[in-house]
């Protein structure tokens, strides 16, 4: 273990120019896992779910990405071109160009690890080992895996294997970890420092241009003493600020107007409570949706009220003196919590709101007796989407989130990694590596028959759907953005002849909507259209620069590691008693000392001495 096997020189393959494209499919997926967080950037599992809720909560999540997705070893040293791997010492990268999309003349194969999606139910090592993404990449780049081990994607399976491994010293030639089990790597002599300069020489434009596409942060937060130290794994960051989805038809109905201010969204909450919107005559509405992980952003969440009130908890921002805050913290969070407690003693909240998960709460927008809701650019898949199945005129449409201060209001947004692929020191040709994820960002559908070859074929069917067979896989963080705008300049001008195979989908998704297939297409016109969809709202913070980012870009400090679980529970506890008034805000002062004793003060000085340090 830890030596990559064969040899061979590269063969020069035709360069083709490709889309930059991104996927939010992951970010679906990462909701389960981001239950199971503790910390920042600590997994551990989840013990307060229980598994019938998130398997329900699972199912349903995917079934959102589905829809969204469719939218939207190296070997020993045989020739000059390889110098790039030579093990002498996992080496210097020589300065000769290369051609990223070489192929090997000799077989390499590489070890590593395979980390089954719970999306795939039951896997089946011959399904994936024979499925498209693999028997093209072996053709083309003459590179296989020997998976060492195969095991579920969960904090008890393959993320405990891959740390047993790490204390063993025995990792294989390449695999994937998280922030926590690179910080232990980078303290380690076990993984191949330079594999920042290979990853530069190696890297085709599309994928570093995949990589740098929300800036240096990515790669910045790989580093370790002035060194890239692993290749990370992108995601959309922009995907996950937050937004305000809301009944037009209602607004309509009640002769109201779209709010723009926390005030006037005060105002449209008591009308839809006491209006009757829907028309039945029944006093059964509701002002808006809540759960009870209301920190966590997603739907019917209260992040957004937060940010509108200029608060950012959970996130570490600037402290107006050069350093950084926990958001938590800040007195801002004072006038978010007491509208939410003004909204709970009113009833425009469920008043069991801390019993209910995301699920459980979306049923309200689902059945019709909430027409509000704070959250993400998928809600239009699902939940919302199940509106219309039960009232063909239910018409949901996104708005930036209502502002309290002067100006706009900030969506906060956290860098997306979805992991880091670190390499073995051992490993003789680390490039080929960056060799599969080249190949992985070119047959990501830019041509309308790899569209299909690589991901709708099996679309219809969660357990063969292709992404999950592909274990290094990174995104344009702009994909979802740049297929909006594309598709609006397709509607405008009627010629959709420059789109690609991918914004075809969503295209024509949203002319069937036109065309009054309203319930089948309906995520797709609300997520890509152009009337007021979820990336209108988008492309106006993008265009505005409105987002709020998360100063900590690195893996959790020691202390994060021992004592966060227990800051963010305390506050989970406290904001969720004021809400619901049984604690006040005249006691915050007390709650941050509180915070600071469980051991936030030490873990707020750790983070600024990694922001000093950058």
């Amino acid at each position: 273990m830890g030596r990559c096997l064969g040899t061979g020189q590269f063969l020069n393959r035709d360069i083709k120019k490709v889309a930059l494209l991104d996927s939010v499919f992951l970010f679906i997926l990462a909701l389960d896992e981001k239950h199971s967080r503790e910390g920042n950037g600590r997994l551990e599992e989840n013990k307060t779910q229980g598994g019938k809720h998130m398997k329900k909560k699972i199912a349903l999540l995917l079934a959102a990405a589905m829809t969204v997705s469719l939218m939207a070893g190296c070997g020993g040293d045989s020739g000059s071109a390889q110098t790039a791997g030579n093990s002498e010492a996992a080496g210097a990268v020589a300065e000769e160009e290369v051609d990223p999309r070489f192929k090997y003349e000799e077989p390499v194969t590489l070890t590593s690890y395979f980390e089954i999606s719970p999306a795939l139910g039951e896997f089946n090592k011959e399904d994936m080992l024979n499925s498209v993404y693999y028997t093209r990449m072996t053709e083309e780049t003459n590179i296989s895996i020997d998976w060492l081990w195969y095991a579920a994607n969960t904090p008890d399976d393959s993320q405990q294997k891959k740390s047993v491994a790490i204390a063993s010293g025995e990792i294989p030639d390449f695999m994937i970890v998280n922030s926590s089990q690179l910080s232990l790597l980078a303290k380690s002599d076990l993984i191949n420092r330079n594999i920042g300069e290979v990853f530069k020489k190696y890297a085709s434009d599309e994928l570093m241009a995949w990589t740098t596409g929300e800036g240096d942060a990515a790669l910045e937060a790989a580093t370790d003493k002035g060194e890239i130290i692993a290749i990370p794994l992108v995601d959309s960051s922009i995907d996950k600020a937050p937004m305000l989805w809301i009944r037009r038809d209602w607004i309509k109905k009640l002769g109201l107007e779209m709010p723009k201010t926390l005030d006037e969204l005060y105002n449209v909450m008591v009308a839809f409570r006491d209006q009757d919107p829907d028309g039945n005559g029944k006093d059964d509405t509701i002002g808006m949706v809540f759960h009870n992980n209301f920190l966590s952003a997603g739907l019917g969440d209260g992040v957004g009220v937060f940010n509108g009130f200029g608060a950012y908890p959970t996130a570490w921002i600037e402290d107006g003196n050069g350093g950084l805050v926990y958001g938590s913290v800040k007195e801002e969070n004072k006038d978010a919590l007491n509208f939410l407690a003004k909204m709970y003693q009113e009833g425009l909240i469920e008043q069991d709101f801390s019993s209910n998960d995301e699920v459980k709460a979306s049923e309200a927008a689902a059945s019709g007796r909430a027409g509000i809701q704070y959250g993400l650019m998928w809600n239009a898949n699902w939940p919302l989407n199940s509106t219309v199945q039960n009232d063909i005129e239910a018409d949901w449409v996104a708005l930036p989130i209502p502002t309290a201060v002067d100006g706009d209001a900030k969506p906060q947004i956290s860098l997306a990694i979805t992991g880091y692929v670190v390499v073995n020191k051992k490993c003789e040709h680390p490039e080929a590596v960056v060799r599969m994820l080249n190949f992985w960002v070119d047959k990501y559908g830019y041509s309308g028959e790899e569209y299909n070859d690589y991901l709708v074929k099996d679309a219809n069917d969660v357990l063969n759907f292709p992404l999950h067979w592909v274990m290094l896989k990174t995104w344009f963080p702009l994909k979802n953005l740049t297929i909006h705008n594309n598709i609006v300049a397709a509607l405008e001008s009627g010629d959709s002849s420059s789109l690609n195979a991918e914004e075809l989908v969503s295209y024509n998704d949203i002319q069937n909507y036109l065309s009054g297939d309203i319930v089948t297409s309906y995520g797709g016109m609300k997520t890509f259209g152009n009337d007021m969809s979820a990336y209108d709202t988008m492309n106006e913070y993008y265009e505005k620069d409105m987002f709020m980012w998360d100063k900590f870009t690195t893996g959790p400090t020691p202390t994060m590691g021992q004592k966060m679980s227990t800051v963010t529970d305390k506050v989970m506890e406290y904001y969720t008693k004021v809400i619901m008034g049984i604690e006040t805000t005249d006691n915050f002062d007390d709650f941050v000392k509180e915070l600071n004793s469980l051991g936030l003060d030490k873990i707020t000085e750790e983070v600024n001495e990694w922001y000093a340090g950058k």
